[in-house]
């Protein structure tokens, strides 16, 4: 099977899937326990696993456990929340609600002696003047409690989220006596403001596509802003990497048909249950950057602002020459197409990064890009004709932005230098994954010493070390596919500004 072949049939399976899901976001849907694929790593970067657990009636139990690591394997504390959420159906993310989210009390955990001092530390600049009881491991602190609300001493998240009463969380274990209330902690990074945004979904397994009723089911929550700071007052537009529903196998009935969920996570629940002793993960050994061959998205992949793509990148060991490229759908399962953007130039990898172990900083050089319109409303809603490369624009021929030095409405600039980050894992299926840098959240451009400290959802490599560079402007022009011959494939790297994200989410 050549090469181009097994890119189409990653990026066949995925759609495939995509197209096959079904969306039902209710509490019916909700209730039950939730549990992260792996260990996630956040902006920060902060690492998690998170154990969420929902009622019929709304009731919740949220666990997130926080390490020192990037494989989860080294605990650093633990925050646990309780609490009631309700539900209404969301304006910015098609088949989503937004939750409105009533926290009980909010406590955090120690699990080490640093991160008792951290937490000494943090408290003695956040709160200052304010008594608090030293912070000790494994013992339970109180750093949120609705009462403090109802005194008006606190703000959690912003003043639409009002206090419980004569509430009891869902299967609260005991943990004894909590050390001193803490009013001024739980607006900080802790705060789950991804509740704000969900979504829930019923994929089918592609294993089991004879048997196309039988799901995973996924909790899509609200993604997380970059800037710790504006975190408490950031209403979620996209997602965060999906959480799985853990099942020993249960039956919904949906759209009147009936599905089998099937437990496809890796990880066992039996990892969480005790919020004192989080559960410790093999150390992932670390990768270095043998980047070379071709990568490719394995599903529909969204983006603050209504921003759906799928994307394919190609890298060169001889020439250290890249071709990445993007495709922008209107929809959140990539099935009606907008435009096109495709990027090319040189690539450096700098080294290990400073603030990330097992990552590496990486240069990428913008020289060249060209722009494809699928539609032609995309050419006059963006007014390309005279801003965005040289003559008269046509649906589906690709446009050389060169000649302008970039598309200004596109926020593309030629040429330019996007500082990234990369990192290499191996799944339990034995597929390679390359992770990229998450964009700020805000859209600001990165610098060479403000890189990333998150991922986006891993490509997979669908195509072995490539030794040589094809004619850089025949691939800009159309000469690799995304599907057939006439759907061309293709991405950018970059930034994409306000504007454009704007127009993205008519």
């Amino acid at each position: 099977m050549g090469e181009l072949a097994k890119c189409e049939k990653v990026a066949a399976v995925g759609a495939w899937r995509d197209h096959n899901t079904l969306v039902e976001t209710s509490l019916r849907t909700l209730a039950g326990t939730w549990i992260s694929e792996g260990c996630e790593t956040r902006p920060g970067p902060e690492y998690v696993l998170r154990w969420y657990t929902f009622s019929h009636e709304g009731e919740y139990n949220l666990v997130q456990h926080h390490y020192w690591d990037d494989s989860c394997s080294s605990p650093k504390l633990t925050v646990v929340s309780y609490g009631r959420i309700t539900l209404r159906n969301s304006l910015v993310q098609p088949e989503a609600a937004n939750g409105l989210a009533k926290p009980t009390n909010i406590t955090v955990i120690p699990q080490d002696g640093a991160a008792v001092d951290v937490l000494n530390k943090l408290v003695a600049r956040e709160c200052p003047g304010q008594y608090w009881k030293s912070w000790k491991r494994g013992e339970e602190h109180l750093v949120y409690d609705n009462r403090q609300d109802r005194r008006g001493t606190f703000n959690l998240w912003s003043h639409s989220y009002q206090p419980i009463t004569n509430h009891q969380p869902i299967h609260r274990p005991h943990l004894g006596q909590t050390a001193g209330d803490i009013s001024c902690l739980g607006s900080l990074k802790w705060a789950f403001n991804e509740l704000k945004l969900l979504k829930i979904q019923f994929r089918p397994i592609y294993e089991t596509h004879k048997h196309p009723r039988h799901v995973e089911m996924e909790l899509l929550l609200g993604d997380i802003h970059t800037n710790k700071r504006r975190r408490e007052f950031y209403s979620p537009t996209s997602f965060q990497v999906p959480l799985l529903r853990h099942t020993k196998g249960e039956n919904f009935t949906l759209h009147k048909h009936q599905f089998m969920v099937i437990n496809s996570n890796t990880l066992s629940a039996n990892f969480m249950t005790n919020v004192k002793t989080p559960p410790h993960l093999i150390e992932k050994p670390h990768l270095p950057p043998y980047i070379w061959g071709e990568w490719t998205s394995s599903r529909c992949e969204s983006r603050p602002l209504d921003v759906y793509l799928m994307r394919h990148f190609s890298f060169y060991e001889d020439d250290l020459q890249w071709v990445g490229e993007h495709k922008f759908f209107s929809d959140p399962f990539c099935t009606y197409p907008k435009f096109i953007v495709t990027a090319a130039g040189h690539f450096t990898i700098v080294g290990d990064s400073h603030a990330m172990k097992g990552v590496s900083d990486v240069d990428f050089q913008i020289e060249r890009a060209s722009l494809t319109a699928l539609d032609q409303r995309v050419i006059t809603e963006m007014r390309l004709p005279g801003f965005c490369g040289i003559g008269q624009w046509k649906v589906n021929v690709p446009k050389e932005l060169a000649t302008t030095k970039g598309c200004l409405y596109l926020g593309i600039s030629i040429p330019s230098t996007r500082y990234d980050i990369l990192k290499l894992e191996m799944d339990y299926k034995g597929s390679w994954l390359l992770f990229l840098g998450q964009a700020d959240t805000s859209n600001f451009p990165n610098s060479e010493n403000e890189r990333p400290t998150a991922f986006q959802l891993p490509l997979m490599k669908c195509g072995q070390k490539i030794t040589f560079t094809e004619n850089l402007r025949e691939r800009l022009e159309g000469r690799f596919y995304f599907g057939d011959a006439r759907r061309i494939q293709s991405s950018i790297f970059i930034l994409l500004p306000m504007v454009l994200l704007l127009y993205l989410g008519r």
